[in-house]
């Protein structure tokens, strides 16, 4: 009898330990050992949404960080994070480009690492051929923008610098201006800015999104010292994004209203067009893909990155938290993997 009643109560012990063990696993991470961060992106560009709303929604607040969004080019904001400035870079390739310059940094996340844009052209264009011995528009020099630029031009036979001159313009609205107004035969643009473009007049010449590019347009990274001092400030910012890429996917209002307060959008179509163009790649996993990183190493000029030929990807990013967000059943129990 006694072992009867001793079989039950272990019973019931291991029940309870199965219900109760996502829940204590989920929680990886504690208290945020720096509450105040301040987190950069690079342009009003639905690519960006899913930050948005992680801060429209509360969700970095949810998680312990006071957040503070930031408007930086991406080699400013680069240079923010390897000097302290800001806490969290979420952007392109800049942090690559720091780290072959000897800057201690890495990625440690990502939701957009593949590149999204488009080649819109002045009205007399037709063709991607038609730009030899033209100029086109792009931001900024090394930013995802420019490695877009560059790649879908040599995917078309055309090469960068040679069969056609790349202007900086700093941003992607500044593009748009720069096509329309006659100073460039065409531009690189991102959402809301191509239905724009479209709205203009403009030609489409290439959706570099259906060119499968792997390489960062929204990763996240910050310093090696900033990894190993605030554990829980990186788990904090990554269970936002999370939730944020998550929000964003599922509830289209949300979403839009985010889009529209950010990237300073008024007409509904617009902003549903700017929805549409993005919510299919914000990836469902959060892990840094090898295959960008080293698909950038090839996008670098080699005369300005010479070290990058011999470049190993794993040292350029971390997926340690990621791994543990996975492991513990928080990713999973929000549809991620």
């Amino acid at each position: 009898m006694a072992r009867a009643k001793l079989t039950s109560v272990v019973m019931r012990v291991i029940a309870t330990i199965c219900l109760v063990t996502p829940a204590f696993a989920a929680e990886v991470g504690g208290k945020p050992e720096k509450p105040d961060v301040i987190v950069t992106y690079a342009q009003p560009s639905g690519a960006f949404t899913p930050i948005w709303v992680a801060y429209e929604a509360g969700l970095f607040k949810k998680y312990g960080l006071n957040a503070t969004l930031q408007l930086l080019t991406p080699q400013v904001s680069a240079q923010a994070v390897v000097s302290e400035e800001a806490d969290f870079y979420t952007d392109g390739p800049d942090l690559i480009n720091a780290r072959l310059r000897g800057g201690q940094v890495k990625y440690f996340g990502g939701t957009m690492q593949q590149l999204v844009f488009e080649i819109w052209a002045a009205k007399e264009i037709k063709t991607i051929q038609e730009l030899r011995g033209k100029t086109v528009a792009a931001s900024t020099p090394r930013a995802a923008l420019d490695t877009a630029t560059r790649e879908a031009l040599k995917k078309n036979g055309l090469a960068p610098d040679k069969d056609v001159q790349i202007l900086y313009v700093q941003t992607v609205p500044a593009i748009l201006s720069a096509i329309i107004g006659g100073k460039t035969a065409a531009g690189t643009l991102s959402a809301p800015n191509t239905l724009k473009a479209k709205e203009s007049g403009l030609n489409l010449l290439v959706d570099i999104g259906k060119l499968n590019i792997p390489a960062f347009q929204v990763a996240y990274g910050t310093t090696e010292k900033y990894l190993k001092n605030n554990p829980n400030n990186v788990y904090a910012f990554l269970k936002a994004i999370a939730e944020g890429v998550v929000l964003s996917r599922k509830d289209s209002a949300v979403a839009k209203k985010a889009i529209a307060k950010y990237a300073k959008i008024e007409d509904g179509p617009t902003i549903d067009g700017t929805y549409e163009a993005f919510a299919p790649y914000w990836a469902m996993s959060l892990g840094v893909r090898p295959e960008a990183i080293k698909g950038q190493f090839e996008y670098l000029d080699e005369r300005e990155f010479p070290n990058a030929k011999n470049a190993d990807p794993r040292d350029f990013y971390d997926n340690t938290f990621v791994l543990a967000l996975a492991k513990s059943g928080f990713l999973k129990n929000l549809g991620m993997r």
